[in-house]
């Protein structure tokens, strides 16, 4: 399946035209969230998890956008914080219609394709997209403002079980007492397919 994430090429007329009028576009079109809007970014949800996404390219938040991305997506292009920068530069040079398309898309159809994996099915511009969401378990240490340990696991219920009556999360570690232990699931972004692409 052709995916956003090797930088597919653009095709449809219509976008064309809109890569020509671009820069009146994005200064007439692409607003940045609202406050209210950013209060209600998050991951708990694939939904959610999409406009987190949708909200950093509206902003231009190289970090909230990196935030929405999966693991899996980082892996595949070797992106960290840092190389996202540069990743998203190029992504946006070879597409300059993405920023727009993406921004604008509303939600046509849902697919769960297990428990941990969704497709959203997502329109713009009169263009269709399949936006792949995964979920992903994690637990992390906090000692006030640093992050002392941020882990992927496999399965949540491998460090959250019920005893007792009581809910009980037991993570690796040592040292001194962390002030904060989150242990939790989050949807993210795992790729972006053009249906054209995957129809031709």
């Amino acid at each position: 399946m052709p995916r956003i994430d090797s930088v597919p090429t653009l095709k449809r007329a219509i976008c064309l035209v809109i890569v020509a009028f671009m820069g009146t576009a994005q200064s007439c079109c692409m607003t940045p969230p609202s406050a209210e809007e950013f209060l209600d970014l998050g991951y708990r949800s694939p939904r959610q998890a999409f406009q987190t996404l949708k909200a950093g390219i509206r902003g231009d938040l190289p970090r909230l956008e990196y935030r929405s991305l999966s693991s899996g997506f980082r892996r595949r292009n070797g992106l960290s914080q840092l190389s996202y920068r540069e990743f998203r530069e190029e992504w946006f040079s070879k597409n300059p219609w993405i920023k727009l398309a993406l921004s604008q898309t509303e939600v046509l159809e849902r697919t769960e394709r297990s428990e941990t994996e969704v497709t959203l099915r997502v329109g713009a511009l009169g263009s269709e997209f399949l936006v792949e969401l995964v979920a992903e378990d994690f637990y992390q240490l906090w000692d006030g403002e640093e992050l002392r340990e941020d882990a992927l696991i496999d399965d949540l219920g491998a460090l959250l079980r019920p005893e007792a009556g009581d809910w009980v999360a037991r993570v690796p570690g040592d040292g001194d007492s962390p002030s904060e232990l989150r242990v939790g699931r989050e949807w993210k972004v795992d790729g972006i397919a053009s249906l054209e692409d995957i129809d031709t």
